[in-house]
Parts: C-alpha cells; structure tokens; sequence
C-alpha cells in the first residue's frame, strides 16, 4: 500500500481539473463506489456503519451549505462531502499534491477531511489509491482487502483473492506463468515449487491464500524494483508475512539445511531494498556466516556439501589429471571453500601455492624433479597432467642411452632434448641459455629456438653466420627430440657431425 510522504500546492492543468470534476459527479450519483464490495458479515458490519455515513452526506448532495458543513467531518463522510462541493463548483484551480512512493498525487483540499480519504475519495477509480480511505478500518478490525480495475472487494478476517485480482497481480508483474508459478526465463517451475537451490540464487515468493508461487533469478531481479511492494500495493492485509512467506533460494550453510533462514525482511517489507538488494544482502549474510565458522564446509554454486569431498569434486567434474589433486588437496584443506561458477583449475588454484608441491610429489617419487615440474609457469590441471606423464616419460627416458662423459656441445644437446621429452617445451626452453658460449654452442641454441618456434624474440642475440647455421641445423634437431630410444645415439651423433664437432660419443655398455 502506497505511503504519502508530504503535501504542497500547484495550479491545476485543464484535464485534471475535469478529472476530478468528472469523478465529483459521478459520486453524486452513487457514493458506494468508494467502499468494497463485502463478500462475508464480518466484512459488512463495520463497512455498513461507514455506508450509512455516506448515505447522509448523498441525501444533501444538492445542498451546498449542508455539504459545507458536513465537510468539516476528517472521515470519509467529510472527503465526500468535499469532493461533491467540487461537482457543483464544476472548479479545481488549485490542487494539493501528495507525494507517495510511487510517485505525486494531485488533489483538491475542500473541507478538513484527512488528506488520505480526500486523495481515495476523488481518485476512487484508481486501485491502488482508493485503498487510503479505508486502509485504517481495515488494519483496526484485521480485514482483507483487494482493488483492481474490474473490482474492489473485502473478504473479511481471513484472505481470499478473488482468481481475478490474482490474474490482475501476474499480469502487473509481467512474468511467465507455467502450472501454477509465475517465474522469469531462468527458473523451472518445478524448482521454484520445491525451493531447489539452482546455478543462480533467487526470490521465491509464495503467495498462500492465491495458492501462487513466485520466483525471480538474481540477474533478472535487477530490473524488477521490489516485486512484493508491488503486489500488496493493491491489497490490505493486517500482516503481510502472515500470507506471503518470503524467501531468498540459493547459498545454504549446511547440507540438510532446506529450511534457509532468509533476513532483512523487514527492509524488503518496507520498501528500503529492493529484490536485487535483498538477494545479494542475503547470499552475502550467509557467506559471512560459512567463512567465519571455522568448521570445514565445502560449498559450490550456492549447493552445501558438508564435509563430502567426492561430492564436490564429482559436481565440477573434474578430468583424472584434476581429479588425484582435488581429492589430495580438500583432504588436506580444514577450512570453509564457498565458490560460484568454479572450474576444477579454479579450486586447485585457490590451494595451489600451499598444496601444489605435496600433490605432485604423491605421483613423482624424486624431490628435485618435482620441485621441477612445480615451479613451471602453467595452470594446476595442465601441470597436474604433465606429472601425472612424467612416469611414462620416465619409462621412455629410460631407454634413452646412458653415457658417462660427453663433450660439451653433445652434452648440451642431449640435455635439451631430454629435458623436452621429460618435460615439454616449456621447460626446455628455459634451459637453452645453458649452451656452450662458442659459435657452434649459439649456432645450435638457434637450431632449437627454430624447433620450438621462438626464434623471433632472441634472434636479435646472434650472428648472422650463427643465425644461418642455426637454419642448416634444424631438421637434425627436430629428428633428435622425435627420435625413438634405438635411434637417439645415432641421430645425436648426426647432429654433432652436421655442428662441426669430430668428438666421437659412446654410450655406456
């Protein structure tokens, strides 16, 4: 229900002035329009006492002095009787203008009646403001009260919308209606029936005497205002929460928890908030609330897994590379993770620093290597897979020969490329500048740098005649990173005699 905040005066412009006038005379006529029908006796019994009010103030509606009289009154009786002096006068130079939430209402001040019966009196063919001559018998004596275009109704002590005000409410609040839940385009109507907690959080509104659901996402909520102002801006009821139960859907503290304590209701209730602010206020609340309880709760997309770790990970589904750190790293974790719109290299990323080490060292049994692998400069899930490789590189490296002395530009080369085939490019690239510092030495950096196709960026670095012998080199290097362990000591030896060396290389026996 609309609440005036303050009055001042303005001159009439033409067709309002005929409005009002208009309005004036068609209560001369019949007076009972500004009073609702009553389906019930509780109903009838006090609006019946108001009626007769009214009836005295129609039996002298052609006597202006009586009606002057009568004006004095601050009830309804004394706002009608003002507003009919207005169909005699058939003039309304200067309104009154009232300022309300929803925006000014012009009126004319005729008499002392309250400002409010004044404003429902002479805008009595409006729904919502029609409600402000009644709105105190009603909240008095508990009644139910409902305006629309095509009706105005009392129900009594206890709520029933009639189903034409109810359509009169959906359609006002332009949502979609599918079996029997009014929701925006991101929530199903089962959902919103069962208050199931979704990828996005959301307002769910049941409206119990309508037997009506209502249900508004988070993103759509930004442009819908407050969507429970308005709906009770058309109705009188004595306790809003008594037959609308207000609810924000979506982050919960604890597995089971499917009764979610929703706050600031009074905010909400009120006006102060809108729906977009009462869901954020809400889901912020119950953030605060899990990460302040210092118990381990692992929480994803507003979802509560407890301590279920297989649950959680299950719900990112994970590749197997990311599977074996998750697991590692939330049995190590003793903390609240509460996280929206995660990948599972998101949650590896969020304990990677303190964790990453330990989980690579369960899958490599060497300190140094791990140490190796961690300290590369890619996400947790492609690092994850290169260790979760590296035993199969391994098995590779170790058919590769062994040799117990090389020169140094074969040591260099054989470095490099078994470097590449433990552990990619990446990582061989960070180890080129270990080459011989000799023309042959810079000539094969170059060849590599061609290989891994980063030549651009460090060609500036060489010679002319290294950068060209860099370019005859190629191919050999490119055979000796593809080359299969039976092959490699003869592709590393092409490659030596193709740099210039005659140093021949055995490999151990």
């Amino acid at each position: 229900m609309a609440k005036r905040i303050k009055a001042f005066v303005r001159t009439a412009t033409k067709s309002t002035e005929k409005s009002l006038v208009e309005n004036a005379k068609k209560l001369r006529e019949n007076p009972h329009v500004i009073l609702p029908k009553c389906t019930d006796n509780y109903s009838k019994k006090y609006f019946g006492k108001i009626e007769k009010t009214l009836n005295k103030v129609h039996r002298f509606g052609d006597d202006t002095k009586k009606l002057e009289k009568l004006s004095k009154k601050r009830g309804l009786d004394g706002a009608l009787a003002g507003t009919l002096l207005i169909s005699h006068s058939e003039k309304a130079p200067y309104l009154a203008v009232a300022q309300f939430l929803t925006g000014d209402v012009t009126y004319a001040q005729r008499g002392k009646a309250d400002k409010e019966k004044l404003v429902a009196v002479q805008h009595f063919d409006d729904p919502m403001l029609r409600l402000l001559g009644i709105k105190d018998i009603a909240m008095k004596k508990r009644l139910h009260v409902y305006s629309w275009e095509k009706g105005f109704v009392s129900t009594g002590f206890k709520p029933n919308p009639p189903e034409d005000f109810v359509n009169f409410i959906i359609d006002k609040i332009d949502l979609s209606k599918q079996k029997g839940v009014v929701i925006c385009e991101h929530i199903n109507p089962e959902s919103a029936k069962s208050k199931e907690v979704i990828r996005k959080n959301y307002l769910r509104l049941h409206w119990k005497s309508a037997d009506t659901v209502f249900a508004i996402c988070e993103d759509c909520a930004k442009s819908t205002d407050n969507t429970i102002f308005r709906i009770t801006k058309y109705l009188l009821e004595p306790n809003i929460s008594d037959d609308f139960q207000i609810e924000v859907i979506g982050q919960i503290v604890k597995q089971k928890d499917t009764q979610q304590k929703t706050l600031y209701l009074d905010e909400y209730l009120s006006g102060k908030i809108n729906d977009s602010e009462f869901i954020n206020k809400n889901i912020e609340q119950r953030d605060k609330v899990i990460k302040t309880s210092g118990e381990k709760i692992l929480v994803l997309d507003g979802v509560s897994y407890g301590r279920d770790a297989k649950g959680f990970i299950e719900a990112l589904k994970p590749n197997k590379f990311e599977k074996m750190g998750l697991e590692f790293i939330l049995e190590k974790v003793d903390e609240p993770v509460v996280l929206n719109n995660a990948t599972p290299n998101k949650v590896l990323e969020c304990f990677w620093k303190k964790y990453g080490l330990d989980v690579i060292l369960t899958m490599i049994n060497d300190e140094n290597i791990a140490r190796d692998i961690f300290s590369l400069h890619d996400t947790p899930s492609n690092t994850l897979e290169m260790a979760f490789n590296y035993k199969e590189r391994q098995a590779l490296l170790s058919r590769l020969p062994r040799y117990s002395f090389l020169p140094p530009l074969a040591r260099f080369a054989d470095h490099i490329a078994r470097t590449y085939k433990a552990f990619g490019k990446e990582k061989a690239l960070s180890e080129i500048k270990k080459r011989p510092d000799d023309p042959k030495g810079r000539s094969l950096s170059y060849a590599f740098l061609l290989v891994f196709e980063k030549e651009k960026e460090k060609k500036w670095q060489y010679s002319n005649m290294e950068i060209e012998y860099g370019e005859f080199l190629k191919e050999h290097v490119k055979k000796l990173l593809d080359s299969k362990p039976e092959e490699y000591n003869n592709i590393l030896r092409e490659l030596l005699a193709a740099s210039g060396s005659t140093e021949n290389i055995e490999p151990e026996t």
